[in-house]
């Protein structure tokens, strides 16, 4: 399966992110929050206002601009 973004999944869906396809800025600001290539995601909430995941234990809110810079691929 070839990744999309990740807020093209449903809430509980675990995600492994795959790449970032961001600019320096935004890609610095995803690496800081723990956002980076290879890490395990769940989405916690993909509806109308702010993205919600769960990385390492920490829920974390994105913008959906900010989340549709995220591809991941669905861990089995």
């Amino acid at each position: 399966m070839s990744p999309k973004p990740i807020d093209q999944f449903p809430p509980g869906t675990r995600v492994k992110i795959v790449t970032l396809n961001a600019g320096c800025a935004a890609r610095s600001k995803l690496c800081a929050l723990g956002l980076i290539p290879g890490t395990e995601v769940v989405i916690d909430n993909c509806g109308c206002g702010p993205f919600k995941v769960k990385v390492r234990e920490t829920d974390l809110v994105l913008g959906h601009g900010l989340a549709q810079k995220i591809l991941c691929c669905p861990i089995s």
